[in-house]
């Protein structure tokens, strides 16, 4: 690739979109949680403190990535899959992991906590990309290609399970489907992976009782409207509180007691309450904007490990902002799933922000060939380019 094919520098307008979102995030999470931080900690900038924190580093994070050489994204990308397995190891030793309503998912690291959980994402996203560039235009090969690269997110989504956290094993699963279909799976053998998966993720979800409970309760939130139903209920109250242009900045009755920690996964109930329609149109547009820059970079990415990577983080970044949303209006089964960039919790806050520098990676190295991507790598014994057969 030449220098005159590489792009200018990271994609401005998505810098702009991320930016926006972290202060949404910010003076959404001190709305939210205000009231409940000054009762229990005396100080209602509590949970802002920390999140401003995790964003810093997150923001350092994104921009040392993004600045790093682009073969470093492939480079490194086990080690990150290493530490990560690791990190999944560790939350089940007493003394180091932490156990919360019942899932060991955290790593307590002086006063904060991190969730290894989070960063399997990026890992499986890079890892197996890593794997599909080494092995592109050779799909046709189960043996060797296609199911070996089932095997590499597998641990990972063992361990996460184990937790238990079915959210993030189907998230992980998800993920690799969809970059076996970037890669170019035939939609045949896609459809049967695709079958298998659910077959497999199906009973583990039917197994544990409170995911049935879940189910049920968002089918008919009002058959038990002071348990499973609960919070669906208080979170379409918010919204109907709400209207068009909503109650003010701040004044939200919902996250007075009604919604349970409505600062990490309903927080978009209380922007629907304290803003209205409107505020809710501006997170889609918002998220959107993300969405379409993301694809954008994937479409100018230097090679498939590139066009791989930024389609899956765009997919994962984007479908969870509009899933999270989902839930709280009732159209989507509840998952304990955050709002990126914008809901309270540092471990997603900074996974969000570095895979964003690695989106921004392949933005500063993308060339103005859309097609070069997407060409098979030549090997020993191939012809040159327009070479007589």
């Amino acid at each position: 690739m030449n220098m005159e094919d590489r792009a200018a520098g990271p994609d401005r307008l998505l810098l702009v979109v991320v930016g926006v979102l972290l202060l949404v995030g910010l003076v959404m999470v001190q709305s939210a949680s205000g009231p409940v931080a000054a009762e229990w900690y005396l100080d209602p900038w509590y949970f802002v403190k920390r999140q401003a924190f995790a964003g810093t580093v997150g923001v350092l994070g994104m921009a040392a990535v993004a600045l790093l050489p682009y073969r470093w994204l492939r480079q490194q990308a086990w080690a990150l899959y290493g530490a990560v397995a690791v990190g999944l190891v560790l939350v089940f030793v007493p003394g180091i992991g932490r156990t919360v309503k019942g899932a060991a998912r955290w790593i307590s690291v002086g006063a904060f906590t991190v969730q290894p959980s989070e960063f399997a994402k990026l890992a499986v996203i890079l890892t197996v990309a890593w794997w599909l560039q080494r092995h592109q235009g050779r799909l046709q090969d189960l043996r060797g290609v296609v199911i070996p690269t089932l095997f590499i997110p597998l641990p990972l989504m063992v361990l996460v399970l184990m937790e238990p956290d079915f959210g993030n094993t189907a998230i992980l699963a998800g993920l690799t489907l969809l970059l076996l279909s970037v890669a170019g799976l035939s939609v045949r053998w896609l459809g049967a992976l695709v079958a298998v998966t659910l077959l497999g993720l199906g009973p583990a979800m039917l197994l544990a009782s409170y995911r049935v409970r879940r189910w049920m309760g968002f089918l008919d939130p009002w058959a038990d409207p002071s348990g499973d139903g609960y919070q669906i209920i208080q979170s379409l109250v918010a919204y109907a509180s709400g209207g068009f242009a909503g109650r003010g900045l701040g004044e939200s009755q919902s996250k007075h007691m009604f919604l349970p920690e409505p600062w990490t996964d309903f927080i978009g109930s209380v922007v629907g309450e304290e803003l209205g329609l409107l505020g809710i149109l501006m997170l889609l547009t918002l998220y959107g904007a993300l969405v379409w820059r993301g694809f954008h970079i994937a479409s100018r990415a230097p090679d498939l490990f590139g066009v791989m990577v930024a389609v899956a983080i765009t997919a994962l970044l984007g479908g969870q902002a509009f899933f999270n949303l989902g839930v709280t209006l009732g159209v989507v089964p509840p998952k304990g799933m955050v709002l990126p960039l914008v809901s309270y919790g540092g471990s997603a806050l900074m996974c969000h922000l570095i895979a964003l520098g690695v989106l921004m990676n392949i933005s500063i190295h993308g060339t103005e060939d859309p097609v070069a991507a997407l060409r098979p790598p030549r090997f020993a014994g191939d012809p040159a380019p327009g070479a007589a057969k």
